[in-house]
């Protein structure tokens, strides 16, 4: 008798299957065996389905990134270049680190294996985007002129990835007292202070 697999639901068991394993061991420590068990299915089904290791580990990647991707891409379209999208841009990749804190364990683990070169296309097109839009504002005076639009796109990405990486050290380092509600949304309240007035013109 022979079995027949719903190719949509193998395909996703091989993927969470991958994602856990790369999570706790990166991909360079990862061996195809160690998913295929964690899956329950054999190795020829992740050459068959994503042909090598790599491709499933860029899959893993695309996979976590595409939603907020998209959303972000639709923000930046055609939306004026004004301090007040550069705001929603970063309160709306804060929110998906958030809610998706196994991205920046994958984004921990491809800065430490240096896979930084194997940027998702996704990656790339929105940074050329946010770029032209932070570049567009500062021509027309709605941010500061003076800093590279590079360093401010770097910036912000860096201040909400470092929170929802680190948030346990700021916790044990510096206490939550005087925090009486959700501590993520008191630092992205003030995170955004400390960022738009700084980039604002003067």
């Amino acid at each position: 008798m022979v079995i027949k697999r719903d190719p949509e639901a193998t395909r996703k068991a091989l993927l969470d299957a991958a994602e856990a394993v790369f999570l706790e061991k990166g991909f360079g420590n990862t061996a195809l065996s160690e998913i295929s068990r964690r899956a329950g299915m054999t190795k020829s089904l992740i050459h068959h389905y994503f042909g090598s290791k790599e491709n499933l580990w860029q899959e893993v990647k695309q996979r976590r990134f595409d939603h907020y991707a998209h959303r972000q891409l639709d923000m930046l379209k055609d939306a004026a270049p004004t301090a007040g999208l550069l705001r929603n841009s970063v309160e709306l990749y804060f929110r998906f680190l958030k809610q998706n804190p196994e991205i920046v364990r994958i984004l921990a683990w491809m800065f430490l294996e240096r896979d930084q070169e194997e940027c998702l296309n996704k990656d790339q097109e929105l940074i050329e985007a946010g770029l032209a839009q932070i570049r567009a504002g500062q021509k027309d005076g709605h941010l500061r002129a003076d800093i590279d639009a590079r360093f401010i796109l770097f910036t912000f990405l860096g201040l909400a990835q470092h929170w929802i990486q680190d948030k346990e050290h700021f916790i044990h380092d510096f206490g939550t007292e005087g925090f009486s509600g959700d501590l993520d949304e008191a630092y992205l309240e003030d995170m955004l202070k400390i960022f738009m007035e700084g980039v604002l013109p003067r």
